[in-house]
């Protein structure tokens, strides 16, 4: 039996037109280059032959690295057969599954529906027993401390010292009750009217976010809602979301050295998702809170509702870039209003 293809000598990349020769006893004795007029004896080499994968070339691999390459798979399945004794059904195995269209349909599924559990709730959960098990020391470095902040962002407070002394004396008591997570109050201006806070306790009010506020109960509000991020360790946890998301996309694309934008995106796009969840635990966390010392909840709608039509307005001009900067991470108003109102009709 001869069987036609491809012979390389694993000396040069020259690649010569070749038949292999199979004798009765169904062994490889030769292999014939047709342009050359020439033949190799093979009849003492060992060889291996690759394993069927789709209608990819096979390959056989003698000593010396010499290769016989040919996409004749039924006469090299047959030459297995015949070596090993074994049926062609033991051999092609891997070829039926990777053709059968049924079962490819449903493999697809069960990937996808994995793929689904593992963002939606291993991911998640995962990081969240990580984040509770990380000692406070560990937590409080795993993102960019305030001085890193300060030196990319943010710039010393324009407002004056007696009106933040005011702020930091009326979230004192309030503070008290959270020794545990060092909460300190500061105040940066540089950016749009915001608030935030690191895991290592400090909680930042930017100049424009306290001069929209219009009572003190706004700012309690908002104070409150990022001690639910403290408590929950939000920032933490989504740093290790981050990660574990991007070792997903690299492990399924196989894109480490280019990892682009298009790689980056499925990223983004779930750790949006995963800040908006963040945002309305903290949410939910403020408003137990605002009703457990008697603050009016409407208190909240407020300072949300003045926070979105700040950015509405776009101060720098960029009206729908502005509104989708914020919302991009955060809740609608709409659902923050609703949130209240499902937690009076609890309460």
């Amino acid at each position: 039996m001869f069987i036609a293809g491809i012979y390389l000598d694993g000396k040069t990349s020259k690649r010569h037109i070749a038949r292999l020769e199979v004798n009765d006893d169904h062994k490889i004795t030769h292999i014939h280059l047709t342009e050359q007029q020439q033949v190799l004896s093979f009849e003492q080499q060992h060889y291996t032959i690759e394993s069927r994968l789709g209608n990819t070339p096979r390959e056989i691999l003698f000593e010396d690295a010499q290769l016989f390459v040919c996409d004749n798979h039924d006469e090299i399945d047959q030459l297995i057969t015949w070596q090993e004794n074994s049926s062609p059904n033991n051999i092609t195995w891997l070829y039926r599954l990777e053709n059968n269209i049924k079962l490819i349909c449903l493999s697809t599924i069960v990937t996808a529906i994995l793929l689904y559990g593992m963002i939606t709730y291993g991911i998640p959960s995962a990081a969240k027993m990580m984040t509770h098990n990380v000692p406070y020391i560990s937590s409080a470095q795993f993102v960019s401390s305030l001085d890193v902040l300060d030196k990319t962002v943010f710039e010393e407070s324009k407002l004056p010292e007696q009106r933040q002394q005011e702020i930091r004396d009326l979230a004192a008591p309030y503070f008290s009750n959270y020794k545990s997570l060092k909460p300190t109050l500061v105040f940066r201006s540089g950016m749009k009217a915001n608030a935030l806070a690191l895991p290592n306790g400090i909680i930042v009010f930017t100049d424009d976010f306290v001069n929209l506020a219009e009572t003190n109960d706004e700012l309690i509000a908002v104070l409150f809602h990022e001690l639910g991020h403290l408590t929950h360790k939000h920032m933490t946890q989504r740093v290790i979301q981050d990660a574990m998301l991007t070792i997903m996309v690299v492990f399924i694309t196989g894109d480490v050295e280019t990892f682009d934008l298009v790689t980056a995106l499925p990223t983004l796009l779930l750790d949006l998702t995963y800040s908006r969840k963040f945002e309305t635990e903290a949410d939910n966390y403020a408003l137990a809170l605002l009703n457990e010392h008697n603050i009016p909840l409407q208190s909240f709608v407020d300072v949300m509702t003045r926070l979105e039509n700040y950015y509405l307005t776009g101060i720098e001009g960029n009206t729908n870039s502005a509104m989708n900067d914020f919302l991009s991470t955060h809740p609608k108003t709409a659902d923050r209003i609703k949130l209240v109102e499902q937690f009076n009709t609890k309460n």
